[in-house]
């Protein structure tokens, strides 16, 4: 069972003495050198040694834990192309590309106060106050889109796919509890 995980199953991570991420035309791209019998260099590179990206994606495999580690690097086509261990193990530039580009991923809102949620359709229609002001957004099936990360904290995710975030239930005045409790 074992070997039938492993050809499943395999996971690469990128050494950051072989893999350089850069800027390239607004996009992050990626040199990766590879050892010569990787057949996964042998795409872009007939010695299988150097493998160039024009443009790669980042994913955090755990979002909620890990904001700096173990982020998945994909190609174009959403084939992975290995996995940063830890940003930190990257030259200064690189971790504040790849820093960069996670931030504006990953922009979460945070909520300071929950004005009203009104339901209609399996829609529910937010007006909330956040760092920047009110902002009103529109989320579908409520509860499946609010989740709990361990007791005191939750995250919103509205139709456009933006992520809104309560740190501390036990922070919010008792106004916006209520609105929002009945979804918990």
């Amino acid at each position: 069972m074992d070997n039938a995980l492993s050809d499943v199953v395999k996971l690469e991570y990128l050494d950051p003495e072989k893999a350089e991420f850069m800027l390239k035309n607004g996009y992050i791209a990626l040199k990766l050198e590879r050892p010569e019998n990787d057949p996964a260099g042998e795409e872009n590179d007939p010695e299988g040694t150097e493998s160039e990206y024009d443009r790669v994606f980042l994913h955090r495999c755990f979002p909620n834990e890990f904001t700096e580690e173990y982020i998945s690097v994909l190609d174009r086509d959403g084939n992975e192309l290995g996995v940063i261990r830890s940003i930190g193990d990257f030259p200064e530039a690189a971790r504040e590309i790849l820093r960069g580009e996670l931030r504006r991923k990953y922009h979460i809102f945070t909520i300071n106060a929950v004005l009203s949620i009104n339901e209609k359709y399996g829609y529910s229609y937010w007006k909330i106050r956040d760092s920047e002001g009110e902002r009103d957004f529109t989320v579908r099936d409520t509860y499946r889109s609010i989740n709990r990360i361990g007791t005191d904290r939750v995250t919103v995710t509205d139709v456009d796919g933006n992520r809104f975030e309560i740190p501390s239930l036990a922070a919010l005045d008792r106004r916006s509890r209520r609105k929002i409790e009945m979804y918990l």
